[in-house]
């Protein structure tokens, strides 16, 4: 490892030159992922969402040069289809996509209220169909997304000076023009949550059961999609200001958010420019829990004190 080479943090953690693709990102976290990485002078930003106005608004609000809002339903194959055809004669490839759009489902945090069976029988078979819009948009539209923008990633990679298609080593095409500094091939990131790994129900059933699919699936990914020089990595937030958190608490125990409040902006920011940039070439198959430990710490905890009681106990 050569430690005299200078280090500009400008150019490890930059999105310049980058074509993106960002589902959900009219509001929210995807909005402030599109916001940092335009002003991180990334190329081109689609932002899909079903909300048309929303992401005209986000454009204009960000850099309308930079943005272009793309309508589109990620539980429609067609939809997606017709996205991915605009990017394509657009642009022609994508560096980095971002599946983003979630929706939170039936929600269940009644469940540690239920005083009789019946009522927690109740709590849980309540709004069957919203596990079913829970898992399409969660869970399976990561596959759809991901799998339809895939010939475009893989332009991207070309574009970089890589092997196309499938290999067994990451080798660069030979007579290929490109920047011997930047190692980065095309990547795939998904938002997933941290309630995929709490034992907690902190929002629902079908969101929770959802949002792990989607990280394992993401996972699963990285190791599939390895020998096409495509990456997969997991960002898996804990409390931001979002519309799915509007008028939640906003202060909490450190025994459930060390933090003691939700994430910022910045904290989005810095995250999103690390795994884009040169800084996280190396990233694959990453599942990082940003940025706080929602109620998983003490879970795990309780988890270690009753394995130790059993074990003391026997």
């Amino acid at each position: 490892m050569d430690t005299s080479k200078p280090v500009d943090p400008r150019d490890l953690f930059s999105a310049k030159d980058l074509v993106i693709v960002i589902t959900g990102g009219g509001s929210g976290i995807g909005l402030a992922f599109a916001a940092a990485l335009a002003r991180s002078s990334a190329r081109k930003i689609y932002l899909l969402g079903r909300r048309l106005q929303n992401l005209q608004e986000a454009a204009t609000s960000i850099n309308s040069s930079v943005i272009t809002p793309v309508q589109c339903d990620v539980t429609s194959p067609a939809s997606i289809s017709a996205a991915v055809k605009q990017v394509e004669q657009e642009v022609g490839y994508i560096d980095v996509l971002i599946n983003n759009a979630g929706v939170e489902g039936p929600k269940h945090t009644d469940i540690y209220k239920a005083a009789t069976i019946s009522e927690l029988q109740a709590i849980m078979l309540k709004d069957p169909e919203g596990w079913d819009t829970a898992y399409r948009t969660n869970t399976t539209a990561v596959n759809t997304v991901s799998a339809s923008f895939l010939a475009l990633l893989d332009a991207g990679n070309a574009r970089r000076g890589w092997v196309q298609g499938k290999r067994t080593h990451q080798t660069r095409a030979e007579g290929a023009d490109y920047d011997a500094s930047d190692e980065r091939t095309s990547q795939i990131i998904t938002v997933t949550s941290i309630s995929s790994f709490n034992r907690t129900v902190t929002a629902g059933l079908a969101y929770t059961a959802s949002k792990a699919g989607a990280t394992m699936l993401a996972k699963s990914m990285a190791n599939f999609l390895a020998p096409w020089g495509i990456r997969s990595n997991v960002i898996a937030p804990g409390r931001f200001p979002s519309e799915m958190t509007a008028g939640a608490a906003t202060e909490f125990p450190v025994d459930q958010v060390p933090a003691g409040k939700p994430g910022v902006y910045g904290d989005m920011a810095g995250t999103i420019l690390y795994l884009v940039g040169k800084a996280g070439a190396y990233v694959n198959g990453n599942a990082g829990h940003d940025i706080s430990w929602w109620l998983v710490a003490e879970s795990l905890l309780n988890s270690v004190k009753q394995d130790f009681e059993c074990v003391l106990q026997a």
